[in-house]
């Protein structure tokens, strides 16, 4: 299926055509008219509120985990808890972190994106709230932490599919940059602020109601401002949202939606799927595809970088440099800094490449009202001059392994790490672009795949870098993490730019024949 379709109308007509002729051919012409329907006619100003609310509201997701890490030896003497005992609840975040978004995406993308987030920030407000008020119990700080888990963890992947729903292929970029931007940013000062409010009074309690608060203010403004985007509820948006999915401030006004006689059933960007329970699978099966899995590894092993470094700042700058808690603290800014800047020359990028991609196979970059085109080589427009970056990484790690290992002055690791967690995040955001692009019909679930690998590899990076370290030493562990990465991520976007299209053009033709 391709966004410009021929004109039926081709053949000479030497004769008078006939009244029924005549009538066939108004009937082609119309539909001619039609076709070229808007991809989403939700407006500018619109997608505009929605590029920064989602990006607040996905800090529920990544503000979490950072601003736990500084309470934990508080938590462990509150509870009176060994240390060991405070990161199981780490553990068994992480956990819930890797498998919630599985079954909400594929929710969201069957009954709406509307009601799905909204259940989530408020079953995140819930247990904010109990972890405020918990005082001394270790078995209720592990379960609300797991709530706490599912209901911030999806926030991401729903929110990438309302960027898919909105803007078409050639303009996400100017929607998840500036997204990813406002999310990175704020909770760039999670773990500073988190630690900071802790010391000064003693305990948890605000950091945790900070958390709920913010909380309550999602599940107001999911309510009141939030419309319904899904492709599968709202068509490219033309068509009257109903129950669950309007707004409060619809409701309250005892609107009623206006329909159009048979309008929201026959509209062509209008696509019904149903849900089943083995729905929420879909994204451990959207692993097994070969296009699917080398963007996949992209995603994945660009972020574990980032991760790794969150992990290695601490110990590296607490053993080498005798930095304080307040300091690593400070530390970890840049690195979050980076990852900021980086999410906005990611959605720069995206959309510059997409256009000049677009040109060079005869595809206007300005068409608004098609859909990815399954002989348009998206893979190699997302991944343009990506080996470049990969390069740039993989020299960064390098230097950052030698410059601590020879215990340069902290400036130099301080600045790498700023570099090196921007370039991550870029790799990062780009392949997490193509992912939903090749699963445009299921784009929650597609980002949660890449959710459930990142975390895995992640945790495996996590749990090797400290007795690797021991072994080796800095220097030949970022070395040999570097080339790694480096490798197995050039690899996978060669792979994705000679086979990527030639695979999904199969899996969509087995699945549409």
């Amino acid at each position: 299926m391709t966004d410009i379709e021929m004109d039926p109308v081709q053949s000479p007509i030497a004769m008078e055509k006939s009244e029924a002729a005549q009538h066939n051919e108004a009937i082609i012409t119309d539909a001619d008219h039609e076709e070229p329907c808007e991809y989403s006619v939700f407006s500018m100003a619109l997608r505009t509120y929605l590029t920064y609310f989602l990006g607040f509201a996905m800090i529920l997701s990544t503000l979490t985990a950072t601003i736990y890490f500084p309470l934990i030896p508080i938590l462990s003497t509150q509870l009176r808890v060994s240390i060991q005992a405070i990161n199981l609840t780490v553990t068994v975040y992480a956990i819930a972190q890797a498998l919630s978004p599985a079954l909400f995406a594929s929710l969201a993308d069957s009954f709406g994106r509307r009601p799905v987030l909204l259940g989530l920030v408020t079953l995140y407000a819930v247990p904010s709230l109990g972890l405020a008020l918990n005082r001394t119990s270790y078995p209720a700080l592990l379960a609300l932490r797991a709530l706490q888990s599912i209901g911030g963890s999806s926030i991401p992947s729903i929110s990438y599919g309302i960027v898919a729903d909105v803007a078409p292929v050639a303009e996400r970029g100017s929607m998840l940059g500036p997204m990813l931007s406002t999310c990175n940013g704020i909770s760039a000062v999670g773990p500073v602020v988190g630690g900071a409010v802790a010391l000064s009074t003693g305990g948890v309690r605000w950091v945790f109601l900070a958390l709920f608060i913010v909380a309550a203010l999602c599940v107001m403004l999911v309510g009141f401002t939030l419309p319904e985007t899904a492709r599968t509820v709202v068509g490219n948006g033309s068509v009257p949202a109903v129950g669950t999915c309007r707004t409060w401030w619809s409701v309250l006004r005892k609107k009623r939606p206006q329909r159009e006689d048979g309008h929201d059933e026959s509209h062509p960007s209008k696509e019904k799927r149903s849900w089943r329970v083995t729905n929420t699978f879909a994204a451990f099966r959207i692993i097994l595809y070969r296009d699917a899995v080398a963007v996949l590894w992209m995603v994945a092993s660009s972020y574990s970088v980032y991760y790794t470094f969150q992990v290695a700042i601490p110990v590296i700058f607490d053993k080498i440099y005798k930095y304080n808690e307040l300091e690593i603290g400070l530390v970890l800014l840049p690195g979050l800094a980076g990852m900021t800047i980086g999410g906005i020359i990611a959605g720069k990028l995206v959309d510059r490449n997409y256009a000049i991609t677009a040109r060079n196979h005869n595809v206007d970059p300005r068409e608004k009202n098609a859909k990815l085109r399954i002989d348009f080589p998206i893979e190699a427009a997302r991944y343009r001059n990506c080996f470049i970056f990969i390069l740039i990484e993989v020299l960064l790690v390098i230097g950052y392994g030698w410059a601590v290992y020879f215990r340069l002055h902290p400036a130099a690791p301080i600045v790498l790490q700023f570099f090196i967690c921007g370039t991550s995040t870029l790799l990062s955001h780009t392949a997490s672009a193509l992912l939903v692009d090749i699963f445009p019909e299921m784009s929650s679930t597609a980002y949660a795949s890449g959710q459930i690998m990142r975390c895995g590899l992640s945790a495996a990076s996590a749990a090797v870098i400290q007795p690797l370290i021991n072994a080796v030493g800095y220097g030949w562990y970022f070395t040999m993490f570097s080339l790694f990465i480096g490798t197995t991520g050039g690899a996978s976007v060669l792979t994705s730019r000679l086979k990527g299209m030639k695979w999904r053009q199969k899996r969509v033709s087995q699945r549409d024949p």
